[in-house]
């Protein structure tokens, strides 16, 4: 006969506790996975810790030297984080019919969008999601994909230099050409005028510098930023030039004051705005969100490049989602 003994409940089994374990294995720590959930180390390791007694099994070995995951911990992990992105998915469903408590969507942009189309965007976001708490954050590409990979947000915007992996469902949003600007009052003379560069840790600055290299001899190194504004305003003190995209110039505040924009001088090349989720985490809202923006640039960047920037054509266009 088996006796069971009925006078202490299992420990909990809980979806916080899953969270906690999946933030710390994608952090590699439990101090980092605390900032990114935004609670106390303590927290976590106590989360970490009900977890490991609902399940009976060690998950994750832990000290001041080491922090790796044990075999029950390497079996777990995907089932956790499967279990994640199936509750997101299903209060995504319950959100569309208002059947939900508020939701949560935290999405990371990119600055070009700053000026122009986000505050349009957001709003219809709101007028869709009344319940929903939306935050927004603005950073390079490669940095909200970091983002995206940690869970620290639920959606991001990124040009397609971000390298394709299966987890991530992308959603191509804007065919963004590269262009030549230039210090106001100046001539396109580029043999005679010091060029302004992007940062190379950044996609656009690695983007722009292969495509140099590819057309030749490189000009020689000088400023480079890491922000439009910063580019832009060096270009017109130094009256020089620079390569950017035509995204970036229209969406950076006051760039027409600072510089004029012309034709690529070196065979063309382009970018491509996406949005990106993870696969399967938000059911179809990554696609209807996806369609608000291009909505948004339709509305609110299209029409300013066919009057600033004529000479693109329809080089500048809305990706329609497929």
């Amino acid at each position: 006969m088996i006796d069971l003994d009925m006078t202490q409940a299992d420990p909990p089994f809980t979806f916080r506790a899953v969270q906690n374990f999946v933030a710390a294995v994608e952090a590699g720590s439990v101090t980092r996975a605390a900032h990114t959930l935004g609670t106390s180390p303590s927290s976590v390791s106590q989360q970490l810790a009900t977890l490991e007694a609902a399940l009976g099994a060690k998950l994750i070995e832990r000290s001041a030297r080491q922090f790796r995951l044990t075999r029950a911990g390497a079996s777990f992990i995907d089932p956790a984080k499967a279990l994640l992105d199936d509750v997101g998915a299903a209060k995504v469903r319950l959100a569309l019919i208002d059947q939900a408590p508020p939701l949560a969507l935290r999405i990371a942009s990119i600055e070009e969008l700053d000026a122009t189309v986000t505050a349009p965007w957001l709003l219809k976001l709101n007028q869709r999601f009344p319940k929903a708490a939306l935050s927004l954050t603005s950073g390079a590409s490669h940095e909200n994909h970091d983002a995206l990979s940690s869970r620290a947000v639920d959606m991001i915007l990124a040009v397609d230099t971000v390298a394709k992996v299966d987890w991530v469902e992308r959603h191509p949003i804007l065919h963004d050409p590269f262009i030549l600007v230039i210090a106001r009052g100046r001539e396109p003379d580029l043999t005679h005028m010091p060029m302004i560069r992007y940062e190379t840790n950044l996609p656009i600055g690695r983007q722009i510098e292969a495509h140099l290299r590819r057309a030749g001899p490189a000009p020689a190194r000088g400023f480079a930023f890491s922000t439009n504004q910063a580019l832009f305003a060096m270009t017109a003190e130094l009256k020089g030039w620079a390569i950017t995209t035509a995204l970036a110039y229209l969406g950076t505040p006051l760039a027409r004051d600072l510089v004029t924009a012309h034709p690529v001088h070196l065979p063309k090349f382009s970018r491509q705005l996406e949005l990106h989720a993870r696969a399967g985490a938000l059911g179809d809202l990554p696609a209807r969100i996806a369609n608000d923006l291009r909505a948004c640039l339709t509305e609110r960047v299209l029409p300013d490049a066919s009057e600033r920037l004529g000479f693109l054509g329809d080089d500048l266009h809305i990706i329609k989602k497929y």
